[in-house]
């Protein structure tokens, strides 16, 4: 059986707002190692991008597992994996959320530099940091939109218990 309405709005509210916040903690990721130079192997950051895997029906969903965990009153309830069935009809292994690397290096000319090669360049990360504050802005509005969304629910179901 599948619930709608306002349990329905809130799940998706919620699922809405842990995305953004692993959207956030890639973006600050980024904007941590858009300076960093190569390690000692030479290996590289990569800039990485939150994206939603297609499912095998040509759907697009989003992890429930990085979504804000049900809380219960009483442990005796629901579980949480029932909870999640119920409110979505799906399985949680139907939303797959993945970080994806974007490849490539941006060369910086600095022949003083101690990984520079022989032409003086360095391999920094293809990271930019204005794109990064761009993207935080971004996620963090539709972050502020989802908890609007979520207080609208919350005051339409305590609305409703008191008819």
């Amino acid at each position: 059986m599948k619930i709608g309405g306002i349990l329905s709005a809130i799940h998706t509210t919620l699922s809405g707002m842990s995305n953004q916040m692993k959207r956030l903690d890639v973006i600050s990721e980024n904007i941590a190692n858009a300076e960093r130079a190569p390690d000692a192997k030479g290996r590289v950051y990569h800039r990485k991008v939150v994206v939603p895997k297609k499912t095998s029906k040509g759907h697009i969903h989003f992890d429930p597992e990085s979504s804000l965990p049900l809380r219960r009153q009483d442990q005796n309830h629901m579980s949480l994996k029932s909870a999640e069935e119920i409110l979505t009809g799906r399985k949680p292994d139907e939303f797959p959320l993945k970080v994806v690397e974007e490849k490539g290096v941006k060369l910086v000319y600095n022949p003083s530099h101690p990984r520079a090669d022989e032409n003086g360049y360095v391999k920094m990360p293809n990271v930019n940091p204005v794109e990064e504050m761009v993207d935080l802005i971004a996620a963090t509005r539709t972050y502020e939109a989802n908890v609007t969304v979520l207080n609208a629910a919350k005051q339409l179901a305590k609305r409703a218990l008191e008819i």
